[in-house]
Order: C-alpha cells, then structure tokens, then sequence
C-alpha cells in the first residue's frame, strides 16, 4: 500500500514591528489574528489576516522569510 501526502501552507504578509528594525516584508503562517506575531523567520512582526504573502507587490522582503516558503 502506498500514500501521498501533500501538504500546501500559505502564508500571511507582515512588517516588521520594531521601529529600528528594517523595513522588510515577512511570511507568518497562517492561520493568524490581526495584530503581533512571529514571522517565520522568527522576527516579531505587525500582520493583518487579509494581507498575502505571494500577493503583496515584491518591496523589499526578508532573505531568510524567501529562503523558508520557498
């Protein structure tokens, strides 16, 4: 007997909470809550459940946030 397992996770678009850290769009997966959360790159971050991540216009995003949801 053999299986498939498929798994698809999408990710919600956020910003960096703290004023002095860089202005970088993040991933957090969903699901999520408006309000503060931690990316996936482990960055605490400001995100609003309506946002995308693979929808948002390519500003400037986080290296490592890229690396993880590929």
């Amino acid at each position: 007997m053999t299986a498939t397992l498929s798994a698809t996770t999408t990710y919600a678009a956020s910003a960096a909470f703290s004023p002095d850290a860089a202005s970088l769009g993040h991933a957090v997966a969903r699901p999520v809550v408006d309000g503060l959360d931690q990316s996936v790159c482990g960055v605490l971050v400001t995100v609003r459940a309506d946002e995308h991540w693979v929808a948002e216009p390519g500003s400037d995003r986080c290296a490592e946030c890229l690396r993880i949801t590929g």
